[in-house]
């Protein structure tokens, strides 16, 4: 079965845009029912928990509130059955770094070299710039992963 890492665009829909996504959603939701099944073997990392945070923090109107948000992002994702990866170490980051040095993004390397230091097949993200890693990790979008799953009647 192969592995797949849930970026963080992934899990804002999941979690705190999940009512102004509404056309990614539905997608989203029935990845985690998959991953909740045990059809669908997935991983994510602090990286992406940290950042769901700041998106609460940065989106609400005070910290009180957006810690709140946050916080309940967060228990929604680690009562998932996704995995979660630790932080990488520096060695990890720049043994592996190379792999990616025409991702556009700097910020989401992170989430590549965990993606790739865990085993997994591809990324799984609405962020199309992941796609310039493509000889490294396949990028895919929720919708990519129904449709493998014979789920396209349902998109």
């Amino acid at each position: 079965m192969k592995q797949y890492y849930f970026d963080t665009s992934v899990l804002l829909v999941y979690t705190l845009t999940c009512g102004t996504e509404v056309d990614r959603y539905p997608s989203v939701q029935k990845l985690f029912n998959l991953i909740e099944s045990d059809q669908l073997k997935s991983i994510t990392s602090f990286y992406a928990l940290h950042e769901l945070y700041i998106f609460a923090l940065e989106n609400a109107p005070d910290f009180e509130i957006g810690s709140e948000y946050g916080k309940a992002a967060m228990n929604m994702i680690l009562s998932s059955k996704i995995h979660i990866t630790p932080l990488l170490n520096r060695i990890e980051r720049k043994i592996n770094e190379r792999f990616f040095k025409h991702l556009p993004d700097i910020s989401d390397l992170p989430h590549a070299i965990s993606a790739k230091l865990w085993g997994c097949d591809g990324i799984v993200a609405y962020d199309i710039h992941f796609k310039s890693i493509s000889d490294v990790l396949e990028h895919k979008t929720p919708d990519d992963i129904l449709i493998d799953f014979n789920y396209s009647e349902i998109i």
